[in-house]
Order: C-alpha cells, then structure tokens, then sequence
C-alpha cells in the first residue's frame, strides 16, 4: 500500500471517529435527567399515565415528614413527596404536619412557641407516630435540610400551613429550585395567586365550599394541576374533563374518606380496582396516597405509568 493510500484511510477513519464522538456528545446533552422526565410528565400529560404522590413522605420504615422517608421515596421511583411546612418561634421553616410536636416526637407543645435549636433537641418518632410509637434516632428537619435531599431527584409538594406559604416560595426561589416544587392553596385571591406564576401551582377546589368550578377563572397563573376535593363521585364525573380537557393534571387525595368519595387506601388493599381504578377510569391522573409502592405496583401492573 502506497503512503498517500494509508494517509488518505488514516484521515477518513478520523472523519468518521470525529463524527461519531459528535453524534454521541449530541444524544448525551440531549438525554433528560430523571427530574426532567418528571417535569415533563406533569407539565404535558399523556393518556394512561398516572403520577404518585407520597402523603408526608414513605413513613411506612421512617418517621413522617422526616430525611429517611424522604430518601424511601427517592429509592421507591415515587414521582412526588408531600411534605408540611410549620414555622418556628424565630421564624425557622421545618418540616412538620401537626402544629405541635406532641404527636410524632418525644416533646410537647406548639412549633410556633418553641425556636429551632429547642426543637433540634427533639427525636422523631417511627412512622405516624402516638403515644406508642417508639422513638428514632432522626431530628426534625428544617425546609433547607428536606429540600436538599429532593433537589435533582424528585418532584415535591410544599403543603405550607398558616403563614408559612409565602416565606416557604421565597425560600424555594432563593434556592433555584421554583420547577421542582409544587404548591397548592385554596380560595386565593387572583392578586395572591399570581405571585406563584414562577413555580408549579395547584389550585384546591372543595366540593363542599358550593362554588362552581371554573377552570377558567384559573388561566391566569397557568396551573400545572387542580386536586378536588369531594364526597359525591358526581362532582368528579362532572367536572374532571373540563380539567384534563384543557390540559392540566387531576390529583386527588385516597388517604382517608371524604377526601375523594368512599374512595381510600384502606379500601384499594382490598380491591383497587373499584377504588383507585375507578379514580383513574373517571380521569384522575395524580393520586396522593399513604401507600405508594402498591399503588405504584398496581399501576404498572395495569400499565398506567
């Protein structure tokens, strides 16, 4: 083989080894992050595909609204964590549900009377909590802590309670993480609804509070979701395709009764079916549970996710 022969095949083989390394640097910055595969799914939802919300975390192996039952639904594949907001005597944003720590910790009294560092000397108890859970060894967390175990890895809930809801989307914007996080309010004014024009806002509407819902009324703030909340499986029927129609998820709440009819988590372990497929057969494409991993395991049985 002549010289100007082996120069001629050593320049194309690089041509070609170039292009293929540019092909490849193409599809790996073109890949979705898992967070982004979750954005995409709630921002632009597809038919059969139903997203799972953790109520106050996985509780089921770790206290609530705690760091572990957080990493739980991390290692789950749940696609959503609620977690509650309270604040302290000195203005701190921790991770609680109750307004005071008699429940699920070894102390008492109310979080807004007591400051962070006094609430920090305070262990978790397992799962719910009550007077007889046992105690962990797992401390209360603050928003920054909870918020820093979620970051990149799943979607989160923010269900901020009493006045916590403003300073909680300030925190999430300091943060930069405003397209990860999800939060709900019901009965706002139009003026209080668009400060959250920047982050992923639900709307909460209660069959019981008699107002007709008007998924219009809403398009200012561009909702990703509306969660109902109703006790007649009419309302649903009635109203879920003027939701999903128009583009938004539907997310309803199966932890107890009276959230979305008869329809619970108690009575899915026995028959989902009747229960959580009935929710989804009637239009619900979000379900925030005390039972993740069955219901995420009763879904992709029925090949919804």
């Amino acid at each position: 083989m002549s010289p100007n022969v082996v120069v001629s095949t050593c320049l194309a083989f690089m041509v070609v080894l170039s292009a293929w390394n540019l092909s490849q640097a193409g599809e790996a910055s073109t890949a979705l992050s898992p967070l982004d595969v979750l954005r995409q799914r709630l921002e632009t939802p597809k038919p059969d595909d139903v997203m799972v919300i953790a109520h106050r975390a996985c509780w089921h192996q770790a206290p609530e609204d705690s760091l572990p039952a957080i990493q739980d639904c991390i290692n789950m594949g749940v696609d959503m964590v609620e977690i509650d907001v309270q604040i302290t005597a000195d203005n701190q944003l921790i991770i609680m549900h109750d307004e005071t720590v008699d429940r699920t910790t070894n102390g008492v009294g109310r979080i807004s009377d007591k400051t962070l560092a006094e609430l920090k000397t305070l262990y978790l108890k397992e799962g719910q909590g009550g007077d007889r859970a046992a105690l962990t060894a797992h401390k209360i967390p603050t928003l920054e802590e909870a918020l820093a175990v979620i970051r990149g890895k799943i979607l989160v809930n923010l269900d901020a309670k009493g006045e916590t809801l403003f300073p909680t989307l300030e925190a999430v914007r300091r943060l930069g993480m405003t397209k990860e996080a999800l939060f709900k309010a019901a009965n706002l004014s139009q003026h209080d609804m668009a400060q959250f024009k920047d982050v992923y806002f639900m709307p909460v509407v209660r069959e019981v509070d008699g107002t007709p819902l008007d998924v219009s009324a809403y398009q200012g703030v561009r909702p990703v979701a509306f969660e109902i909340v109703f006790v007649n499986p009419g309302y649903l029927q009635r109203h879920a395709k003027d939701i999903t129609g128009n583009g938004h998820r539907l997310w309803v709440n199966t932890m107890w009764a009276g959230l979305a009819a008869s329809y619970t988590d108690a009575s899915a372990l026995q028959d989902p079916d009747a229960h959580w497929g009935y929710l989804v057969t009637h239009g619900v494409n979000m379900i925030q549970t005390d039972e993740p991993q069955t219901l995420l395991d009763y879904l992709k049985a029925k090949k919804l996710r």
